[in-house]
């Protein structure tokens, strides 16, 4: 079965043109310059009506608006509680839970929930011995957050439908947060003073800005995802379509000069090729974005080229300061939040070749976790990305879920890929992997909507056809029933 864009105006598609239209909007006042005050009165108004959609359809909304919005979460900060995205995922998740538990539905289903719940819980515990333990105590929240919500999307039945509109609401999120890069980086005033192949795209609104990496990896899963919902079409408009939004999001992300992105984009591109049924649309694509990526002045290109040279803009020096702390510390680490202060304790003690500074951040999965949580918490860790990825093997090749196995499957490769050169396990983007993963799932477990038709043998065929034909049967009650009995008989 392909995959195309209805031409009905189902409950999909309103939802999907109410995204765009939120997503553009928010663009535009982000361009704009109005303040997040002025748009949160602008919501307090039409409060009642989505209080009513997130009753009866907590999957459209809030739950949509917070995928479309995660590209843009740096930039929607409120201030000392967090970002709109932060509050989104606060209710997202309530709703969710009210919606299962009428259903009678809440329960902790799969291993992966499991498995972050022991890490939670070794989380909590690694603060009695932290070095710092106000700051384990700041960041625990927002692992706990982060957990709860998986925990609430791995137990929520999920339609395929419904996880096709959810597709295509992170796609939508994900190319309106490009072209917004894309503009603010034509828009750069430093770009007509030096060679736009010596800067990168960094989204930034006032004192608020966006790392270049962390912008690009959010981009890889839109990316992966309308890249597969084009290989499943057989719609030559819609083909081009999202053709033209690959081209979008692979702009941005190489005017982001990320390196771990490419890299990872790269990657799913190759495992595409490896195991899905579109092996020739696929090389196909790649060999023409080559040609035209070669085109476009980046500042990637030089950036791979220098890798060795900064030792991958100083991490390797941070690095191996991580490992010295780690050796003194294996097994629980210095606590949740302290990767800054067991740096520091171990900054003088090590040599620096690419000297990154004090207090600096882990730039690697692996030793961020080492470091704070020690082996214990790092086994539990890759455990749950195993786990992720063998969730998705009963997904059969030639079923109508296995393009979206082999999409997830790809995005959590480049997910885990691009965490070996930065910290990610506190973003929402990675999440929202995790949680895709854990809802098609679901849909594959998803119940049958209506009973199978069952063959009738010929011997129930007059009785079915006697009792169906009612307008020849006599009016009189006593002559029907004499009369159906006949017929059946």
């Amino acid at each position: 079965m392909t995959t195309s864009i209805p031409t009905r105006l189902t409950p999909e598609v309103l939802v999907i043109a109410a995204a765009v239209l939120v997503a553009g909007a928010l663009a535009f006042l982000l361009v704009a310059g109005v303040s997040l005050s002025s748009i949160g009165l602008g919501c307090v108004a039409f409060a009642p009506i989505a209080i009513y959609v997130a009753l009866k359809r907590p999957m459209d909304f809030p739950l949509g608006l917070y995928v479309v919005l995660i590209p843009f979460d740096n930039l929607l900060g409120t201030g000392s509680f967090g970002t709109i995205t932060k509050l989104l995922g606060i209710v997202s998740g309530i709703f969710l839970l009210l919606w299962v538990a009428r259903r009678r539905g809440i329960a902790l289903r799969g291993r992966p929930v499991l498995v972050l719940v022991a890490l939670l819980a070794w989380m909590l515990a690694s603060t009695l011995w932290a070095v710092d333990q106000s700051a384990a105590l700041h960041i625990l929240p927002t692992y706990a957050g982060l957990m709860m919500l998986y925990a609430v999307f791995a137990m929520t039945p999920i339609s395929l439908s419904q996880y096709r509109t959810l597709l295509w609401l992170c796609v939508i999120g994900g190319i309106c947060a490009a072209i917004y890069g894309i503009r603010s980086f034509h828009n750069d005033p430093s770009l007509t003073q030096q060679n736009p192949a010596a800067v990168r795209l960094i989204v930034q609104v006032g004192q608020t800005y966006v790392d270049p990496n962390h912008f690009a990896d959010a981009l890889l899963f839109p990316t992966a995802a309308i890249a597969m919902l084009a290989l499943r079409s057989r719609r030559l408009l819609v083909k081009l379509a999202c053709a033209g939004g690959v081209a979008t999001l692979v702009a941005a992300i190489l005017f982001s000069a990320s390196r771990e992105a490419l890299t990872a984009l790269a990657l799913i591109v190759v495992y595409y090729i490896l195991r899905s049924r579109y092996r020739f649309q696929v090389a196909l694509a790649s060999a023409l974005a080559v040609l035209s990526a070669a085109t476009i002045q980046t500042s990637v290109w030089l950036r791979f080229s220098t890798a060795l040279a900064t030792g991958g803009s100083g991490r390797t020096s941070i690095w191996g300061v991580a490992i010295e702390a780690a050796k003194h510390r294996l097994l629980q680490g210095y606590g949740i939040g302290n990767f800054t202060q067991a740096f520091d304790l171990f900054y003088l003690g090590v040599h620096q070749p690419y000297p990154y500074g004090w207090s600096s951040p882990a730039h690697n999965l692996v030793l961020h976790y080492l470091v704070e949580i020690g082996f214990v918490g790092l086994a539990l860790i890759a455990v749950f990305f195993v786990m992720q990825f063998r969730s998705l093997r009963r997904i059969a090749p030639g079923t109508e879920l296995y393009d979206y196995r082999v999409m997830m499957e790809a995005s959590l490769i480049a997910t885990a890929t691009v965490s070996m050169t930065i910290d990610l396990f506190t973003y929402k983007y990675a999440w929202l992997v995790f949680a895709m993963i854990a809802l098609l799932r679901n849909a594959d477990s998803a119940p049958q909507t209506s009973e199978p038709i069952r063959a009738a043998s010929t011997s129930m065929m007059p009785a079915r056809s006697a009792r169906f034909s009612t307008h020849a049967l006599p009016d009189a009650p006593r002559a029907r029933s004499a009369a159906l009995s006949k017929t059946a008989s």
